[in-house]
């Protein structure tokens, strides 16, 4: 049976990479993404939904389907207020997993990053494993985080620090061996294929991928 599926976070690294093979993957019926203003994509499986992502509960019922991918994320350069880059990394994507869990979708897939946890002092990573915690919360039947270090890809917006991380990281990655292999680099269309991957094959409860199993997708 076809998939229907949901989508925040088109416009990132991920979620750009994403998109495109859920419109290529023939088990795949609908791709409804939720977007601040249209793509520039034209497909008959292609559903955009125009929203204001600070009122996602005027568009409950458009939560339906068999998963939703949440690929959504800030930077501090476009976001330096922590309130505000909080509301964008956790508050949406709990507000739409909120919506989803109460529309009965079954599937959630949640890009955290390496290095989440409550406990941290960093407030990336703090904030990671707040939005990774109260998300299992919600108890899905089938919960997936994948967690990357260094995304490798190429990004619409201009990024020179991370420009040159990303073509000094391969050089460091021989190095990451062992328990240090979660710190590998990784491509965005890497975890996107890990996503699409877990979408038809969901295991029961919460998983949580890093380096080593995102790149073990068949996709």
């Amino acid at each position: 049976m076809q998939k229907n599926v949901l989508l925040i976070g088109v416009s990132g690294l991920i979620g750009s990479e994403l998109v495109q093979l859920l419109l290529r993957d023939d088990k795949i019926k609908t791709v409804k993404v939720f977007v601040r203003k249209t793509l520039a994509i034209t497909d008959q499986k292609l559903i955009e939904i125009l929203v204001d992502f600070e009122d996602l509960e005027d568009f409950k019922h458009e939560f339906q389907g068999d998963a939703l991918f949440c690929c959504i994320g800030t930077t501090r350069k476009k976001t330096p207020d922590l309130a505000a880059y909080k509301a964008i990394d956790y508050g949406i994507v709990l507000s739409a997993a909120n919506l989803a869990r109460s529309n009965q979708v079954p599937q959630v897939h949640l890009v955290s990053a390496i290095g989440a946890t409550v406990s941290s002092k960093i407030f990336y990573n703090r904030l990671k494993g707040e939005i990774e915690t109260d998300v299992l919360k919600l108890d899905f039947p089938t919960t997936v985080i994948y967690q990357p270090a260094m995304l490798i890809g190429k990004r619409s917006e201009s990024r020179p620090a991370e420009f040159i991380a990303q073509k000094l990281m391969p050089f460091f990655d021989v190095f990451l061996l062992g328990k240090a292999q979660k710190y590998h680099s990784i491509e965005a269309k890497k975890v996107a294929e890990s996503m699409l991957d877990n979408l038809h094959k969901p295991k029961e409860g919460a998983t949580i991928l890093r380096y080593s199993e995102m790149i073990s997708a068949k996709s």
